[in-house]
């Protein structure tokens, strides 16, 4: 798989991974939000990992990719950008046809970013899935 597919499948797990349950207000339950474009939220330590060694460049480029369909068809949200990004990255990678649900609402702003700490930093993909699972923020 090319890199840029599984930027966009960090991209979304990361901006969904962060939905907790046990929270009932929105935003502040997290989730596939958009709030992952946010600076603040792109600093987490656990999105050190969708960056490259040299900073925050790989998460940026990857977002700076989607930015050109955001902006031709700016009613899709981010959070369903993001979401259809990484359905379209499996596909392409010969995996199946991912159906897709659209409605997502984006947070308006950086205040709105989840926390600090949702997900655990720097840890391969299928570790974070498993750890989120043993929380059951799902």
């Amino acid at each position: 798989m090319r890199p840029f597919p599984l930027k966009q499948l960090r991209l979304a797990w990361h901006d969904a991974g962060t939905y907790n349950k046990n929270i009932e207000e929105w935003p502040l339950r997290g989730g596939a939000n958009g709030s992952l474009r946010f600076e603040i939220e792109i600093k987490h330590a656990a999105n050190a990992t969708l960056s490259s060694q040299s900073g925050f460049s790989g998460l940026v480029n990857a977002l700076k990719l989607l930015q050109p369909i955001k902006d031709k068809y700016s009613g899709v949200t981010y959070a369903d950008l993001f979401q259809l990004a990484s359905a379209t990255a499996v596909e392409e990678a010969g995996g199946p046809k991912i159906p897709i649900k659209y409605g997502r609402v984006d947070v308006s702003e950086p205040e709105q970013c989840p926390e600090e700490g949702r997900l655990p930093g720097k840890l391969t993909v299928k570790e974070e899935i498993s750890n989120s699972k043993k929380k059951q923020v799902w």
